[in-house]
C-alpha cells in the first residue's frame, strides 16, 4: 500500500499508509458562510430571550440600544482578529488551534474546553425555548390546552425532538445543514427587519397611545448609570453577538478558506448591529416602559400584536422558533469541529476525531455532544420555570463567551507583535484594537462573576473545572502536543 504524508497539528509531515476521510472541502461560498454566521447569532431568538433582561438590568433601562452598540465595539474587533489569524491558519478548531500554536498548548486546550462546554450548555437551554414556542404556537391556534402549553416537561420533550432533528441534519452533511439554515434565516430576518421598520413607521405616522418619539440619547452609553449595570448589560450584549465565529469553524469546508470565513464573520457583525439597534429602537418607540416591563418574557409576541394585531404575534412566534432551531444547530456544528480538531491533535477522545466517509462530517462527535445536551435537558426538566432556567443560562453563557473572545483578541496582538509596525492600519486593526477589546471583555467577565455571587456558579465550575482537565490531558497525552514551543508570525500576509 502506498505511503502518503499528511500534515500534523503543527504543520509537520506525518507518514501514514492510508489517508483518513476529510471534511467536505470547498462546499460553502461567502454567501453560505455569511448566512451561517448571521443564523448562528439568531437575532429573533436573542431578542426574545434577552431584550427584557437588558432593559431590566439596573442602570440600563431605555439606554439598552447604547449597550448593544457598546457590546458590538469589542466583539467586532475580535472578529477582525479571527480574520487575521484564520488567514494564517485555517483550522476548524479556530481559537483552540491558534492559542495552542501561538501562546501555549495548555492554554489552547483550556480555551477549547470552554468553547465546547459553553456550546453544550447552550444546546441544553435553546431547545427548551424552541419547545416552549412550539407549544405556544399550538396553543394560540387552539390545538392544545393551556395546561399542556405551560407544562415544563412537555416543552422539554418537544425541545428534545427538535434537538434530535437538527442533529440528524448536522450529521447528514454540511450542504444539507447550510440549505436548511438558508430557509430559517430568510424567515427570521424578513420578520424581524419588517416588523422593526413597521413599528418605527407606525409611531412616526400615527403616534399611538403609549408610544414615544425616537430619542438620540438612547444611543449614548454614558447615560447608563453605574459600572455594575454597564458590565451586566455588556455581558448580555456579548451574548447578542455570539455565534458569528461559526463561519470560521467551518473554514475547512469553505471555498478560499483563508479569507472567506473571516470575511463572513465581519460582514455578519455589521449586519447584526443594524438589525439589533433597529429592533430595540422600534420596541422602545412603540411600547411604553411599563408595557416592556410587564411583557419582558414574550416581548416580541407582544410587540407584534401591538403593531399589527394578533396575527402578527403568531408570525413573531414562528420567527423566534425558526431562529432558535437555527442557532441550536449552528452551535452544535462548530462545537463538533472544535472537538474534531482537538481529537486530531490526540488531546481529546479519539471518537470525536472520526469523520464519516459518506457524509464527510464528524458524525460520532456531533451525536455524542447532542446526547450530553439531551441528558442535561432531562435533568433540568424538574425546574419550576423555563424562563428562570433559561435566564440564568443566558447570563452564564455571556461571561464564558467574553472569556474566550477576550483571550483570542489578546492572542492576535501577541501573535503579530513582531510585525506590528509594518503597516499603520494593521497596527490598529490587528494589534491595538484586538488587545484592548480582549482586555475589556475579560474584565467584564471577571466583574460579572465577582458581583453575581452564586448565580455565576456555572461559570466558576466550567472555568475552574478546566484546570484539572487540562492537567489530566497534559499528563495522559502521548506525543509532543504539549511540548511544542509557541511561535510568532513574521509577516502580515
Amino acid at each position: 500500500m502506498a505511503m502518503h504524508e499528511v500534515e500534523g497539528p503543527f504543520g509537520v509531515g506525518v507518514p501514514t499508509s492510508e489517508e483518513a476521510p476529510q471534511l467536505a472541502a470547498n462546499s460553502l461560498s461567502l454567501f453560505d458562510a455569511t448566512a451561517v454566521a448571521v443564523s448562528s447569532v439568531a437575532p429573533a431568538y436573542s431578542l426574545a430571550a434577552t431584550v427584557g433582561l437588558v432593559i431590566a438590568t439596573a442602570g440600563v433601562g431605555l439606554f439598552a440600544p447604547s449597550v448593544v452598540i457598546l457590546s458590538f465595539i469589542p466583539v467586532v474587533f475580535i472578529a477582525y482578529a479571527y480574520f487575521h489569524m484564520n488567514r494564517k491558519d485555517p483550522n476548524c478548531g479556530a481559537s483552540y488551534a491558534w492559542l495552542s500554536k501561538l501562546v501555549r498548548p495548555s492554554m489552547g486546550w483550556f480555551n477549547g474546553w470552554v468553547q465546547v462546554a459553553t456550546s453544550v450548555i447552550f444546546c441544553i437551554a435553546a431547545p427548551l425555548l424552541a419547545g416552549q414556542y412550539t407549544l405556544t404556537f399550538a396553543q394560540k391556534q387552539g390545538w392544545i390546552a393551556d395546561s399542556v402549553a405551560n407544562s415544563f416537561w412537555t416543552a422539554t420533550l418537544v425541545g428534545a425532538a427538535w434537538l434530535i432533528f437538527i442533529t440528524f441534519i448536522c450529521v447528514y452533511g454540511i450542504r444539507w445543514t447550510v440549505d436548511f439554515q438558508w430557509v430559517l434565516v430568510i424567515i427570521e430576518y424578513v420578520c424581524v427587519v419588517g416588523f422593526s421598520l413597521g413599528g418605527i413607521i407606525k409611531v412616526i405616522a400615527s403616534h399611538p397611545a403609549g408610544s414615544s418619539s425616537f430619542n438620540l440619547q438612547w444611543l449614548n452609553p454614558f447615560n447608563v448609570s453605574g459600572f455594575n449595570g454597564l458590565a451586566g448589560g455588556v455581558a448580555l450584549g456579548v451574548f447578542f453577538f455570539w455565534g458569528w465565529d461559526t463561519s470560521v469553524n467551518l473554514n475547512e469546508e469553505t471555498k478560499n478558506k483563508t479569507k472567506t470565513p473571516g470575511r463572513a464573520g465581519i460582514i455578519s457583525m455589521w449586519l447584526l448591529l443594524v438589525v439589533y439597534v433597529m429592533n430595540f429602537v422600534a420596541i422602545q418607540m412603540l411600547l411604553s416602559p411599563k408595557q416592556i416591563a410587564n411583557n419582558s418574557g414574550d416581548i416580541l409576541f407582544f410587540f407584534g400584536g401591538q403593531l399589527f394585531g394578533s396575527w402578527a404575534g403568531f408570525v413573531m412566534i414562528v420567527a423566534v422558533l425558526t431562529s432558535t432551531v437555527a442557532t441550536t444547530q449552528t452551535t452544535l456544528l462548530p462545537s463538533a469541529r472544535i472537538a474534531l480538531s482537538m481529537s486530531r491533535d490526540k488531546v481529546f477522545p479519539k471518537l470525536f476525531g472520526t469523520i464519516n466517509p459518506k457524509f464527510l462530517t464528524p458524525a460520532i462527535g456531533t451525536i455524542v455532544l447532542a446526547a450530553i445536551a439531551f441528558i442535561g435537558m432531562m435533568l433540568n426538566a424538574g425546574s419550576p420555570s423555563i424562563n428562570t432556567v433559561f435566564s440564568n443560562l443566558i447570563s452564564n453563557i455571556g461571561v464564558l463567551v467574553a472569556f474566550y473572545y477576550g483571550i483570542t483578541g489578546i492572542t492576535c496582538a501577541w501573535a503579530f507583535r513582531k510585525v506590528a509596525f509594518q503597516k499603520v492600519s494593521f497596527l490598529f486593526i490587528g494589534i491595538v484594537a484586538p488587545l484592548l477589546s480582549g482586555v475589556f471583555l475579560l474584565f467584564v467577565g471577571f466583574w460579572v462573576i465577582k458581583t453575581a455571587g452564586w448565580t455565576a456558579l456555572p461559570d466558576i465550575i466550567i472555568l475552574a473545572g478546566g484546570i484539572p482537565l487540562v492537567l489530566l490531558a497534559r499528563f495522559t497525552t502521548k506525543g509532543d502536543f504539549f511540548k511544542v514551543k509557541p511561535i510568532a508570525y513574521t509577516s502580515i500576509e
